[in-house]
């Protein structure tokens, strides 16, 4: 704590700002209606790109009330940081400058910390929606974001997961937002908040009320909704995690498209929702400086996203190529864009002067990948008359395309593309049907646009789990397609060991109903560097199991017939056989491929894939076949064939 506190005000309130000029009036206002006076204001501008210097200005007249702007964004935990180093009040108080407080919010908080000493941390009731009015209550107010159960046992709220139907609006289960607190201040060195290069995470809040707690700090509810937590599509913990299960709009690249941040930031992305990565742990050997492009070498512009394994494109680099990228706007949390902490890609703003910048960078080449949200991209590429052969390339969802309006504009990609590649034979002859053979066969190929690098390929093999236990143990990286019912499978005798928190976390009855069976194990994400040490243990791993249907007509096709999981180069990595469900008479892209590989586990019920998993010595040959295989899945075995195809649009097409 400051030496200078006992010399202060009574409250310092804490503003951390970012991009909130719209909102921070309301904030600024409610604040000067507080009951109680003794209080001062110290905002941070975590470096808004917008004119928020400008609104406060007149505030500023105000000697409570100080302004400091960082140079750039630095996150909300350096904002608080700094906020805290300057207070010199008694007591912290916070208002986002999106929040709002009732006008005894500020008397309430202080009032209850003089009255009881023993009570560090003192919290006001909260609105956090608008709606009607059900059963004779306020939907969505409550003394805490979990309601009023909360009050009196916060520390075993935070420390269980959240339920419906709030757990949608909350996924980080945090209880007290910032604009409800007030807390003492003699815990302040020994709970800081933690800067972005230690962790991004939409539990900021949630861990920090954990640290007190662990600490002895006693937390306590004045008994009275006090103020208002704003609701609105860009709060920080959306941005991060999402909300609802349909939420899409999220993820680390659209993190660092809305605050600025670079790629000379790693990031540790730990959201409480969604896909999890540190960023220097997987990527950091990935930073060679490169003089690009080498004599003989391309330049290339990338238009688009990345999906999984960005990384990917990097063997470009390594072959001398020079890759410059515009970026899709709005992708899905999995839909990776840059910009990158790694490798040498040059970012180009997709503002309205995009054209002009990729004109002066002259590129060889247009590579426009991967799925569905990166069309309308595309499309504008190539309506901008740039004079580029372009080559696009699509991994999944025509049946997305269609229903979101974009048929149209895949047509004209089609139209107008110079080169198809399609992520298997499946899907280039679902389109074939689809345009009445509008594509040449000549200027189509396949190439799965999700393969992983080949560095991910180690030796390092670990003994099969089976061969201590003499037990079936497999493996389920990613969404559990056909093991919804979990039962039947223990009952067969078959353990699965899942990866990935994304997908089971929010599945508790059916986690808790398959635990109790001792046939369900949970494992935390593996890393790349570990897919072979970690997963090689199981004898085969799950893909997405689903019963086809169009009798071997592609034109009655399904997402599942054409889909081609981005686990399997996880799989591969690992030397893995595929446990699929025999769909024989219809045709099922991923079928098609393990039957051609000879590294499938072909079932019909849980029974019958015990059985073949027990025949050790046909298991020892598909995985053999899997070993084998491992080049089919890393995106450096296919890139020359790709940069072949790249030249031969340049040249025979480019005019």
């Amino acid at each position: 704590m400051s030496a200078d506190v006992g010399d202060g005000p009574r409250v310092s309130v804490l503003m951390p700002t970012f991009k909130h000029a719209a909102f921070i009036r309301r904030a600024l206002g409610s604040l000067h209606a507080q009951t109680l006076a003794d209080w001062e204001l110290i905002v941070v501008d975590d470096g808004s790109p917008d004119d928020t210097a400008d609104v406060v200005a007149p505030y500023l007249a105000d000697p409570r009330v100080r302004y400091e702007r960082l140079p750039r964004n630095e996150g909300l935990g350096a904002a608080l940081t700094r906020a805290t180093a300057l207070a010199r009040g008694r007591y912290l108080a916070y208002l986002p400058s999106d929040d709002a407080y009732y006008p005894d919010h500020l008397a309430r908080l202080a009032g209850l910390l003089d009255r009881e000493p023993r009570v560090y941390l003192a919290y006001g009731g909260v609105r956090w929606g608008y709606g009607p009015t059900l059963r004779g209550e306020r939907w969505l107010r409550a003394p805490t974001l979990r309601g009023k159960a909360a009050v009196g046992h916060e520390a075993e709220t935070l420390g269980t997961h959240p339920v419906a139907p709030l757990a949608d609006v909350l996924p980080s289960g945090n209880i007290l937002a910032l604009v409800q607190v007030m807390h003492r201040r003699e815990l302040e060195a020994e709970v800081p908040w933690p800067a972005r290069d230690v962790v991004v995470s939409d539990t900021l809040e949630a861990d920090f009320w954990r640290a007190l707690l662990a600490r002895g700090a006693p937390f306590a509810y004045t008994g009275a909704i006090t103020c208002d937590w704003v609701d609105h599509p860009d709060q920080r913990h959306k941005i991060i995690a999402g909300e609802g299960l349909g939420a899409w709009r999220h993820g680390v690249s659209r993190y660092r498209a809305y605050y600025g941040v670079g790629g000379d930031h790693w990031l540790n992305w730990q959201p409480s929702r969604g896909l999890r990565v540190d960023e220097r742990a997987r990527y950091g050997r990935f930073t060679e400086r490169r003089e690009l492009p080498a004599p003989g070498g391309l330049k290339i512009l990338l238009v688009g996203e990345l999906g999984w394994n960005p990384e990917r494109v990097l063997a470009f680099e390594e072959r001398g190529h020079k890759l410059y990228a515009v970026w899709t706007r709005e992708p899905e949390f999995w839909d990776v864009v840059g910009p990158f902490p790694f490798g040498n890609i040059d970012d180009i703003p997709s503002d309205a002067s995009w054209p002009e910048r990729v004109r002066a960078i002259r590129p060889d080449l247009i590579y426009g990948l991967l799925n569905w949200r990166s069309l309308p991209l595309i499309g504008e590429v190539l309506g901008a008359g740039l004079g580029v052969p372009l080559v696009f390339h699509f991994k999944e969802g025509p049946f997305y395309v269609q229903q979101n309006g974009l048929w149209p504009t895949m047509m004209r990609i089609l139209r107008e593309s110079d080169a198809q590649v399609f992520v298997n034979e499946e899907t280039l002859e679902w389109f074939q049907l689809a345009t009445d053979r509008l594509l040449d066969p000549g200027w189509t190929t396949i190439l799965d646009g999700d393969l992983p690098k080949a560095d991910w390929h180690t030796d390092a093999w670990t003994p099969k789990l089976s061969e201590g236990d003499g037990e079936i143990h497999t493996v389920c990286a990613g969404r559990f397609f056909g093991l919804e019912r979990f039962e039947p499978v223990a009952r067969a005798g078959i353990h699965v060991h899942f990866y990935g928190p994304l997908f089971y976390e929010r599945e508790l009855d059916w986690v808790k109903t398959g635990l109790a069976t001792g046939h369900m194990h949970l494992h935390p994400m593996v890393e790349p560097e570990g897919w072979t040490r970690e997963l090689s243990r199981y004898d085969a791993a799950w893909s997405h199991v689903v019963e086809s249907a169009n009798g071997g007509d592609l034109r009655r096709a399904a997402w599942d017939d054409l889909n081609m999981p981005a686990r399997l180069g996880t799989y591969a990595t690992a030397g893995l056989p595929w446990i699929l469900k025999d769909n024989t008479g219809s045709r099922v892209a991923v079928e098609t491929l393990a039957r051609r590989l000879d590294l499938g586990v072909f079932f019909d019920g849980p029974e019958d894939l015990a059985a073949r998993l027990r025949d050790r010595p046909r298991l020892a040959q598909l995985t053999a076949n899997a070993h084998a295989a491992r080049p089919h899945f890393a995106f450096d075995t296919h890139a020359d064939a790709l940069i072949d195809l790249f030249r031969r649009v340049i040249a025979e097409r480019g005019a």
